[in-house]
């Protein structure tokens, strides 16, 4: 890293890097999963002090993502992450601002340690090396746990902690090779509500994939892609004819073409299609295609030209100088024409390696990748020991493709014992995750709730308009915003994640709209006077109602409450400066909030002191 002016140390992205801050929002995480499953449960006291005791030897990790006026860049965050039972779905969008702006995630469940990692980060091979080295200490700790001996502290002897960006390293001048644009066949059907996500994992023996991958002379990856486009096209398409090819991207790890051992993103995303004419096509067939493509795709020379596309649009003098908010509409607009070019993602990070004297202590690893609008289904596969897990994640409420394709697998004699989340049903389900699924009748219930409240606001508003400014209809404006209110509940906000930071940017621009709605009209000071405390105490039932709906998860939603605790004093400062003249509604207001407030730190115990203790540590 370098050092800049101030004192903090810093460096530039790497070339794949600086798309994923570009692109990277709630519906688009671009964050991937690299869990490992004990013999033991986790203790989370031993997990931390690991993490703490590893971290300053990654460099790679211990940053923070800042704006530059031309790049993104990384800069030394010398804060300490915080290790979290796991309470949300995997692969969800991070927050630096509430993640000690860190850009990883270390949580845990049982006998599973999860990490969560930022794509701009590194890749599957970087996490791996960090998951490894985090989880040998953590049991190195565990052993000595006790005996008042202290071990020292072990890197595994394959991991690297070179940072350089190989792209630019290994970029000569070749034929350039662009991404092709033309349009996949898009995956459909009935999505889960609010932010669930189902997780199915396969179990494989590996003896017997790889003997049905010989069978046909071919490698796992290639057999695996040509199951699952085999699925797709028997499951959605139904052997029928489409317009459109099944587009599988699959990302390919370069460090064994160019000899890197870099720790930041070194893969290439090589895409395989395959286009149904309408004939009954066969498995072989399939297989053929996809074969074929990966043979002439996946080499050295082809690598190269890709290396050549992406540094050198890096490297022209215009988009150099292009500011970043420049940069943010031109990269955005390539990857929407891109993206549309698959179906969904494959990515097999191959065989993770366990030394020898923690191979009984470990029993498997998982790969899994956040999904996204435009494939909301995505493949993940890694190897330990004898077994091969395949980890399908998905935002549908059925799982035919995954059983189209575990099917397919068992007819080739290759059997998969399958794991899930418990969603959409328990099917599957051995308890190794939380249990944060949504029960709809109560959702159902407390959404009328809501409506008739807001049904009930409406009317006395009304009241209010009549009885105080007969000769201002003022109160259709408010009325009209409640029901845009409503819609954004009902088809809006319970349909996405982070729902509560949401509420909490909307309350703030609401009270400047109340406020410009006011003066436009010419002012008498309803704004002041009811629509800023109204909007703030519609804001702190929201939350509530969010809170009830995910109580496993509540944490998520706590500072979003102090937030709009504090703004519930703005009305009474109002009031103290002359600018707000009815009072009522602001104290009611404030009264509710506070009192709500005190009622979650009361139920809360504990949790809301450690949640304290975390959140505002100096």
């Amino acid at each position: 890293m370098k050092r800049s002016p101030q004192g903090e140390r810093w460096r530039k992205l790497d070339n794949t890097a600086k798309l994923f801050p570009v692109i990277a929002n709630e519906n688009l995480s671009n964050v991937f999963r690299i869990s490992a499953s004990l013999t033991e449960e986790v203790d989370p006291g031993t997990l931390q002090q690991a993490l703490e005791e590893i971290l300053p030897q990654f460099e790679s990790f211990l940053v923070r993502l800042r704006r530059g006026f031309f790049w993104y860049y990384f800069e030394n965050n010398k804060r300490m992450p915080v290790i979290e039972r796991e309470t949300t779905y995997p692969c969800k969008y991070i927050d630096p601002r509430s993640n000690q702006l860190f850009l990883f995630r270390v949580s845990y469940f049982g006998r599973r340690i999860n990490l969560e990692v930022f794509h701009a980060v590194t890749d599957g091979l970087g996490a791996v090396n960090f998951l490894k080295a985090l989880v040998y200490r953590y049991l190195d700790l565990k052993r000595n746990s006790g005996t008042g001996r202290k071990s020292p502290q072990k890197i595994p002897s394959d991991i690297s902690m070179n940072v350089e960006d190989s792209y630019v390293r290994h970029y000569k001048k070749t034929v350039k090779r662009k991404y092709s644009s033309r349009k996949a066949y898009n995956l459909s059907g009935a999505r889960l509500s609010l932010d669930e996500e189902n997780i199915l994992h396969g179990y494989i023996p590996l003896k017997e994939l790889k003997a049905a991958s010989r069978a046909y002379g071919v490698s796992i990856t290639k057999f695996l892609a040509a199951a699952l486009i085999w699925a797709i096209y028997q499951e959605y398409l139904e052997g029928k004819a489409s317009d459109k090819p099944i587009g599988v991207s699959i990302p390919i790890n370069l460090r064994s073409f160019f000899g890197s051992e870099t720790m930041a993103n070194f893969f290439a995303v090589t895409l395989v299609e395959f286009l149904s004419t309408g004939k009954e096509h066969t498995f072989e067939e399939i297989l053929n295609a996809v074969s074929s493509q990966m043979d002439l795709k996946i080499t050295r020379e082809k690598m190269e030209e890709t290396i050549s596309y992406n540094v050198s649009n890096e490297k022209k003098w215009y988009l150099r100088i292009a500011p970043l908010f420049v940069k943010w509409c031109v990269l955005n607009l390539i990857f929407l024409r891109n993206d549309k070019s698959y179906t969904m993602t494959l990515s097999n990070i191959g065989p993770i390696e366990i030394d020898e004297e923690y191979r009984e202590e470990i029993e498997r690893f998982h790969m899994m990748i956040g999904v996204s609008g435009r494939q909301p289904m995505k493949c993940g596969v890694c190897a330990c020991k004898d077994e091969v897990v395949v980890t399908f994640s998905s935002v549908f409420q059925d799982t035919r493709l995954q059983d189209r394709f575990f099917g397919f697998l068992k007819e080739k004699g290759v059997p998969a014992e399958l794991e899930s989340n418990g969603i959409p049903d328990k099917r599957d389900d051995r308890g190794m995750y939380p249990q944060i699924r949504y029960d709809r009748e109560k959702i159902k219930k407390l959404a009328n709730i809501f409506y008739g409240l807001m049904f009930l606001v409406a009317a006395v508003l009304g009241l209010i308009n009549y009885l105080v400014y007969p000769g201002s209809l003022w109160s259709v404006i408010a009325i009209d915003l409640v029901a845009y209110a409503v819609l954004t509940i009902r088809y809006s906000i319970l349909r996405h994640s982070n729902l509560a930071g949401k509420i909490l940017v909307q309350t703030m621009a609401a009270g400047v709209l109340w406020v410009m709605i006011d003066y436009s009209v010419g002012y008498s000071g309803w704004s002041v006077n009811y629509g800023i405390p109204g909007t703030i105490l519609f804001a702190d039932l929201a939350v509530v109602f969010l809170i009830l709906v995910n109580r496993m998860n509540w944490q998520s939603y706590f500072m979003y409450q102090i937030a709009i605790t504090v703004f519930s004093f703005i009305p009474l400062i109002l009031w103290a400066t002359g600018l707000l003249t009815r009072p009522l509604l602001a104290v009611v207001t404030m009264v509710v909030t506070v009192a709500i407030l005190a009622v979650t730190i009361v139920l809360g115990d504990r949790s809301v002191k450690t949640e304290l203790k975390r959140r505002f540590h100096v």
